[in-house]
């Protein structure tokens, strides 16, 4: 996932007290994937949604990502 945003990782999952600046992020190349159409409306709702998200819920989201990964 933080691929795909083109973020480091723990910006995803940030845990201190300031908001990790997912909003802020600059826009995909036109050639990428989620640069256009349903792709970058999802992703944009995302970042918006991961920004506002609590620690815990972060790392739980995390672990499980981790676990469907591997399966």
């Amino acid at each position: 996932m933080a691929r795909a945003l083109e973020i480091p990782m723990y910006r995803l999952f940030h845990a201190g007290e300031v908001p990790a600046g997912l909003s802020k992020m600059k826009p995909p190349k036109d050639d990428e994937f989620g640069s256009k159409g349903r792709e970058a409306d999802y992703f944009s709702k995302l970042r918006r949604l991961l920004a506002k998200m609590e620690p815990g819920d972060q790392k739980l989201l995390l672990h499980m990502a981790q676990k469907v990964a591997r399966d």
